[in-house]
């Protein structure tokens, strides 16, 4: 049996600007050019921290993955981010088609 428990989400606030500019595709379905683009349409897209630019001076201090947490950490006290004020349960309901789903 699964244990379930409510939390509380972060999620976007208006001072982010346009949710059409902030999210992106699951990161294992982003491309090179995807990327490109998500990266140039907001300072605040989600991709800088599901899946940020490596760099050539990427080293054990400053690398995609303390980027990642360096941008959450300052989206969160810059209130790009803002927390649920009491927590929740969320449903989700994937769409996924296997290879023998009718087409819809």
């Amino acid at each position: 049996m699964a244990t379930i428990k409510p939390f509380q989400p972060y999620r976007y606030s208006a001072k982010a600007g346009d949710p059409a500019r902030l999210l992106t595709q699951p990161y294992d379905k982003i491309n090179p050019e995807m990327q490109a683009r998500y990266l140039a349409g907001s300072p605040y897209n989600l991709v800088r921290i599901i899946l940020g630019e490596r760099r050539p001076t990427d080293n054990e201090s400053d690398n995609v993955y303390t980027r990642a947490a360096q941008y959450l950490n300052d989206w969160i006290r810059e209130g790009i981010l803002a927390q649920d004020p009491a927590p929740g349960l969320y449903a989700y309901f994937p769409a996924v088609r296997g290879p023998d789903s009718a087409s819809a």
